[in-house]
């Protein structure tokens, strides 16, 4: 289910989601701030903030013997409320510019905070086992720095493109984590059976 939740059922939806408008020049809050798609921008928010809470939690979970990711996991719990709230705040600035204020704040706000738990994580992990967390490292700042270049040939706003890019990029990145947290919580438990031999 977690592939086809990251190869097909999120990419379809992100892409989906900015309807007709221009990917360079507005963005979900904008395109979902009407109906019919702020019905899909809820459910995309519902889906993705479900998907990497317990993905990650799953994922995590197989750290527990050997790496302590409490204030991790909460961020990504913090991320999820802050995304899925966001999304049940109108974006509407000439009708209730507070409210289209704190929905953006919220909106980024995840955004950030779910990047921030996840680069935590896999630094962490990349203190333990760097031959198995250099690549996952490199694709997040390789992100970064196409998050840059996004921003630049948006003229420095949050566009649909850059939330596509965000999306679709989170998702696979979080595929090749859960692999190489796998292959390290293996190795581990090879190393305490051997131990104890």
């Amino acid at each position: 289910m977690d592939m086809l939740l990251s190869y097909v059922i999120i990419p379809g939806l992100t892409f989906l989601l900015p309807g007709q408008t221009n990917w360079f020049t507005s963005n979900f809050s904008v395109a979902g701030a009407y109906f019919p798609q702020s019905i899909l921008l809820v459910i995309w928010a519902i889906v993705i903030a479900r998907f990497y809470h317990t993905f990650l939690k799953r994922t995590i979970g197989q750290t527990k013997s050997f790496l302590k990711t409490d204030k991790e996991l909460i961020l990504t719990d913090v991320s999820a409320y802050l995304l899925v709230g966001s999304v049940f705040l109108p974006y509407r600035p000439q009708t209730y510019p507070f409210i289209s204020y704190l929905h953006l704040i919220m909106a980024f706000t995840a955004t950030v905070v779910f990047y921030l738990s996840v680069t935590m994580m896999a630094g962490r992990l990349y203190l333990l086992a760097p031959d198995l967390f250099s690549c996952p490292i490199a694709f997040l700042v390789l992100a970064i720095a196409c998050t840059f270049i996004l921003l630049i040939l948006c003229d420095f706003i949050i566009s649909s493109a850059l939330e596509i890019f965000l999306t679709i990029f989170s998702c696979a990145w979080l595929q090749l984590f859960d692999r190489r947290i796998r292959i390290l919580a293996r190795r581990k438990h090879l190393q305490r059976r051997l131990q104890h031999l």
